[in-house]
């Protein structure tokens, strides 16, 4: 039950990610949103207006108190409108290609116009991602902050990215109502594996953009500790500032959900897939194991891939002949990704490869273990293998290590075998393994914490460090 108002705090929360859309880093402040009020502050979220093109799951609305408020702006946003005029564009070409157009292929200067028109669209999209395509919605994130700010007295500012832009909506909210403001990184802005694709004056406005973030903000939340040691060694006058709240889970969405039952060995897939997160090694692995073994294995043996991206491991199981036993999807609602992380034998976690994914801890490692599923890690050496470790039910490979992957397979298809089918879907708590530490409600009593700290200073107090 909610904290009475009279007793409450005020948090305005600045999000542009937030349900009903349903990519990955709405969770985490989705779970925050829900518990805060039972922790004597109540939220109000300023987030983007619904739109076709980005995913969303409706009942995700059932998990936020009525008592928080949401107000939902207008974004301009070039970016995905040049997305969306591609999509369309490629659409016509499929069609026409489909109708076997056997009109006379088009002349040079025809093509080269194309050639011209592919480049400078291209030359658009990169212009209108610096920092981050979301960085026109400022303007309006702002201007509805400043309408609730002078109707109603907020304690405190939250912003949480990415993108990584949204910050500046609680600089200029922070400055002008000198108000507390505190800023969340989900994921890291200069060491992020992303960086490796910018181009020098993208990475000086990245690092630009990090600099403001740490000198105004009262207080930085990050994900992991490899991200708090790299704040504290870019930043040490600052290093005070930074604290680390993990992702987690809400152990009340994963209670009287059935797990679904799957008739053969089943590997699951939820996440993203994009950059070094690939399924390349997993599926060429996995073609190697199955050559391993008796062709009947095949028809016992399937990998489900749910998510973002997740049609590149289609393409490759195509290629590699395994397109019977890769299967892939879209998003589909949460709770029906439960069940089937449930009912899983093994849940799949692809961490990148790169040395910056070295830090990435993945909110998704903290949902698998919520389900108490054994998990096939394929990532380097990392602070997110020792959190598996701790968890002790795993299987892990690196990436390009080939043997590994088929005697992790070879393991998790004989447990299966052994297990029969009576045990198909229960839980099975790892000895010794205490996730409650990764529960939100415990979670969100450390961010209540750092809301309720009275030594935040007054943001738009210069710091002790030059932006630049």
């Amino acid at each position: 039950m909610d904290t009475p108002d009279l007793e409450q705090k005020k948090v305005l929360v600045i999000a542009y990610g937030f349900p009903p859309i349903a990519h990955a880093g709405v969770y985490r402040t989705m779970r925050f949103c829900r518990y805060l009020p039972d922790n004597g502050w109540k939220p109000t979220v300023i987030t983007i207006n619904e739109s076709e093109d980005i995913h969303s799951d409706h009942s995700l609305m059932k998990r936020i108190p009525a008592s928080v408020r949401i107000h939902r702006t207008y974004i301009l946003d070039i970016w995905r409108s040049i997305r969306r005029y591609q999509t369309k564009q490629a659409r016509m070409e499929a069609a026409r290609v489909a109708l076997n157009d056997r009109d006379a292929p088009p002349g040079r200067v025809v093509r080269a116009a194309k050639r011209v028109k592919r480049f400078a669209l291209s030359a658009m999209l990169k212009a209108f991602s610096i920092p981050d395509h979301m960085l026109f919605w400022i303007p309006f994130a702002v201007a509805r902050g400043i309408r609730l700010m002078r109707k109603e007295d907020f304690d405190l500012i939250f912003t949480t990215s990415p993108p990584h832009s949204e910050h500046l909506a609680g600089l200029i909210l922070a400055k002008i109502f000198r108000k507390p403001w505190v800023a969340d990184f989900r994921d890291p802005i200069v060491d992020n594996f992303h960086t490796e694709e910018l181009f020098r004056v993208e990475l000086w406005l990245q690092a630009l953009l990090e600099r403001l973030i740490v000198r105004f903000a009262d207080t930085v939340v990050v994900v992991t500790e490899s991200h708090r040691q790299s704040l504290m060694n870019r930043y040490p006058a600052d290093s005070g500032k930074f604290m680390v709240i993990r992702n987690g889970f809400d152990p009340a969405l994963f209670r009287n959900i059935q797990p679904d039952r799957f008739d053969r060995f089943t590997i699951l897939f939820a996440g993203t897939l994009y950059g070094t997160i690939t399924p390349d090694f997993f599926i060429r692995g996995l073609a190697r194991w199955l050559e391993t073994k008796d062709p009947s294995v095949r028809d016992n043996v399937q990998a489900l891939f749910y998510g973002m991206g997740c049609e590149k491991a289609g393409v490759l199981a195509h290629e590699l002949g395994v397109e019977k036993v890769v299967k892939t999807s879209g998003l589909i609602p949460h709770s029906e990704i439960i069940r089937k992380q449930k009912g899983a034998d093994v849940l799949l976690l692809i961490i990148g490869y790169d040395s910056k994914s070295a830090g990435v801890i993945t909110s998704k490692i903290y949902e698998y273990m919520a389900v108490n599923r054994p998990i096939f890690a394929i990532m380097q050496e990392s602070e997110a293998l020792d959190i598996l470790r701790g968890y002790g039910n795993f299987y892990h490979a690196n990436h390009g290590d080939y043997p590994a992957i088929i005697k992790a397979l070879d393991h998790a298809y004989e447990a299966y075998l052994q297990e029969g089918s009576a045990g198909k879907g229960e839980e099975k708590r790892p000895p010794g393994f205490d996730n409650s530490r990764y529960d939100v409600t415990v979670q969100v009593k450390d961010l209540v914490h750092i809301f309720n700290e009275p030594n935040l200073r007054q943001p738009g107090i210069p710091g002790e460090h030059p932006i630049l």
